[in-house]
């Protein structure tokens, strides 16, 4: 039987810091809109799941699993 893990320890493996993303579609954010194509760097995943980190564009809003759409930048 494997060992149950709560969904951020599951995207704490996932996304591990360093982890670059892309947007896929805009962040409509009224302080901080980010557009498609838009990279994010993880720094690190709360306890509620949410991705927070860097923007190339400036800017620290969160990346929101489940809403926000995004791909893993793959090098």
């Amino acid at each position: 039987m494997s060992p149950i893990i709560n969904k951020a320890t599951y995207y704490r493996m996932r996304y591990p810091h360093g982890t670059k993303l892309r947007l896929t579609e805009p962040i409509e954010d009224e302080f901080t809109p980010k557009e498609e194509g838009d990279i994010f760097i993880v720094d690190f995943i709360d306890d509620a799941g949410q991705i927070h980190g860097s923007w190339a564009s400036g800017g620290s809003i969160a990346v929101i699993i489940g809403k926000d759409k995004f791909e893993v930048i793959t090098e």
